[in-house]
């Protein structure tokens, strides 16, 4: 029996939904979606499609455009993805075509169903661990292919783990054992102060955007609504000091490196190379399957990816995709954006939406007299 419909966290066929699906991550479950669209200012919602082959679902954040842009009227929403890697999901039990079918089917109407709720565009991520069609998505719509996120497959033996370790990686990581280094699970959050300390203090010195600086209270909510699915562990040095500390979550044989803080200086940076092969080594001993380190900032071929590359040669495609709703609605939201700042708005392939977009306040061509 077919059905399709735009669903709140509180409707039980979301949680009945990812019961049905083979494999899901910890950022498909309801109370992360509303736990990020509470930090965003938006309404958690799942779109999901159904018939008695096939299942569409993902979750999203749906949100009103900034107030300085909407025009008279009704105002327009949005459509964007959770932080991390929600991502649609999908299975199908008929064969690839008419899977194809029914997945752009889904995409089709999932557009109707926005459109009547006066949204303009949609913005996804996809999960680089559950693997989709991908013609679909590029018959409607812009995929964007960001770059790539490392991963580490976890039905090798330890031995073999290891042997993909940067040489220099296992050679810091022997060096601080032999100095007394430990790893220490925290799956009770008993040393939450002492990571979101670090985390903090590792956010300032990369300069990182706001957006990243999560409040104490976000961390406390994502401990206590991923229950099991949440781990905490740190590195202590052999003076009794946590040097390291990570938050990792687990679902579905998935471990997520999700965020981390560290000690300044060459210390704390050797302390998370520890940390992470110990927990590929945990994680692996408890029959998960993938351990995903992520990538760089924005996918990008940067020092954080090459310094998660130090930890396995495995790759995986990282992809968003960007649809517009609504185009005269866009279109009229990115002219306003072009007229407050002054410079012409990103194309789709380019931050999306456009219109929201903040651009860094203009550097001062005033000379600073000694």
């Amino acid at each position: 029996m077919f059905w399709d419909d735009l669903i709140d966290v509180n409707d039980p066929r979301w949680t009945a939904t990812l019961r049905r699906l083979p494999k899901h991550d910890f950022y498909h479950l309801p109370a992360y979606v509303a736990l990020e669209a509470e930090r965003r200012g938006g309404v958690p919602r799942a779109y999901i499609c159904q018939d008695d082959r096939g299942i569409f679902m993902v979750p999203f954040v749906l949100s009103s455009v900034p107030l300085i842009l909407q025009p008279s009227g009704a105002p327009p929403s949005d459509v964007l993805a959770p932080y991390g890697y929600a991502g649609p999901l999908f299975q199908f039990n008929g064969d690839e075509g008419d899977g194809r079918l029914f997945l752009t089917m889904a995409l089709a109407r999932l557009a109707e169903h926005l459109r009547l709720r006066n949204v303009c565009a949609i913005l996804l991520r996809f999960n680089p661990m559950l693997p989709l069609p991908l013609e679909p998505f590029r018959s409607m719509g812009r995929l964007v292919l960001h770059g790539e996120t490392v991963w580490s497959n976890l039905r090798q033996t330890p031995d073999q783990l290891w042997s993909e370790t940067r040489s220099r990686f296992r050679s810091y990581i022997r060096s601080l054992q032999r100095d007394g280094y430990i790893v220490e699970l925290d799956p009770t959050g008993q040393e939450m102060d002492a990571f979101i300390a670090l985390y903090y203090d590792s956010m300032h010195r990369v300069g990182a955007g706001p957006e990243y600086f999560f409040s104490r209270s976000y961390f406390q909510s994502l401990q206590k609504l991923l229950g099991e699915g949440f781990l905490l562990a740190h590195v202590r040095s052999p003076a009794g000091v946590i040097v390291s500390s990570g938050i990792f979550t687990l679902s579905h044989g998935i471990v997520q490196y999700h965020l981390s803080g560290n000690n300044i200086g060459e210390e704390g940076s050797n302390a998370l190379k520890l940390l992470l092969h110990s927990i590929r080594l945990w994680s692996r001993e408890n029959g998960y399957e993938q351990f995903h380190l992520g990538g760089g900032v924005g996918a990008q071929n940067d020092p954080l990816f090459q310094f998660k590359s130090g930890f396995s040669p495995a790759r995986a495609p990282f992809y968003t995709w960007r649809y517009i709703v609504d185009e005269e609605k866009y279109a009229g939201l990115n002219l306003r954006w072009e007229r407050i700042n002054r410079t012409l708005a990103d194309t789709v392939d380019g931050f999306f939406p456009a219109y929201r977009k903040i651009l860094p306040p203009p550097e001062s061509n005033q000379r600073v007299c000694a």
